[in-house]
């Protein structure tokens, strides 16, 4: 049931393109979305999927930050609702995946503007983002340190991966190898772009490489465990994603990731323990749940413990926000439990 993703999750150190080996804190450029920012003045009603996010706080129009990210059909009930001017979307694309194609895909919203933090959408007709408004942003980091203008490139790139923008996510990615040939961030987004192609030979060659440059760096060490996963080496994949687990025990997207190798390698009680990690950390948040319950769900039933996975497909049926594919299947395993 886990989403077939090319792109892994990852929203550590922001959204998993830069590298550790510095203290400093980043540019607001590379760690708040200022550049969005200035792009959206004006706008009066605004959708960001990231909730009491200072930068808005004396927004003059109105922001919504309703959970509906990887809903589309909630999605499209608050925009009639609201009537949204334009989208502010924050952290790791993977994240509001199921909003993002959504919007790519829809007549109503042209993508507009696309940074190393952020992605807008603004409502049509708009003008629309292409390659060539790079330019102003590379001349912008020419200023930075060359350890910032790597961030930039690797960072941008990984959105335009996203955005299937993928001949300027690669000129982006051989700029920044060529300014950092030693960069782990840079070759680790080398081996997402390739992976988002299924190109899995070069996605390990990319993902070894950054691995061998820093065995510790967080999106080498995810980007060759995606390259594993993606070959059906399952237990190397898993060896690797325990680790980023113990390194990051409260982070939700390095849990999904091992909950979902986990799955592949049909450890499922360690599958069943990640995800009621993972629902508990959005409890806490205030985050909906839903969707890791149709996961525990299916991994409790692996265990044998109907009883208990049962409970937990109901819970998320009970969401009138659960997407449609997955209130089909969580509804396909109730049926089969009860009658079992």
């Amino acid at each position: 049931m886990y989403r077939s993703t090319r792109i892994v999750l990852l929203t550590l150190l922001l959204a998993g393109a830069v590298s550790c080996r510095r203290a400093e804190p980043p540019s607001p450029e590379l760690s708040t979305p200022v550049l969005a920012l200035k792009t959206l003045e004006g706008t009066r009603s605004l959708y960001c999927n990231v909730a009491g996010m200072p930068q808005l706080e004396a927004w003059p129009g109105t922001v919504d930050a309703s959970p509906v990210v990887r809903n589309p059909k909630a999605w499209r009930a608050l925009d009639r609702e609201k009537r949204f001017d334009a989208l502010l979307l924050l952290d790791d694309p993977a994240a509001y995946r199921p909003l993002l194609d959504h919007l790519r895909e829809s007549p109503d919203w042209v993508c507009a503007h696309v940074d190393a933090t952020s992605i807008v959408f603004r409502r049509a007709p708009a003008k629309g983002w292409t390659p060539e408004a790079l330019a102003p942003l590379k001349t912008l980091f020419d200023k930075h340190s060359r350890h910032e203008q790597v961030i930039f490139r690797v960072q941008t790139a990984h959105r335009l991966i996203a955005l299937n923008e993928m001949a300027a996510a690669k000129t982006l990615l051989d700029e920044a190898t060529a300014l950092d040939p030693r960069s782990a961030g840079a070759w680790a987004e080398v081996s997402f772009w390739h992976a988002a192609q299924g190109q899995w030979t070069a996605a390990v060659a990319a993902a070894d490489k950054a691995y061998q440059l820093d065995p510790g760096h967080v999106p080498a060490i995810t980007a060759r465990a995606n390259a594993l996963y993606a070959q059906g080496k399952f237990n190397d994949a898993l060896e690797l994603t325990t680790r980023l687990a113990e390194r990051f025990p409260d982070n939700g997207p390095t849990l999904y990731l091992h909950a979902k190798v986990a799955r592949a390698a049909r450890a499922f009680s360690r599958e069943v323990e990640v995800l009621k990690k993972i629902i508990a950390l959005a409890e806490a948040e205030s985050l909906p749940t839903s969707t890791w319950r149709v996961y525990l769900g299916q991994a409790l039933a692996s265990t044998g413990q109907a009883s208990a996975a049962l409970k937990e497909f109901e819970t998320a049926l009970a969401d009138p926000n659960l997407s449609e594919q997955e209130r089909s299947f969580a509804t396909k395993a109730v049926k089969r439990l009860k009658d079992e």
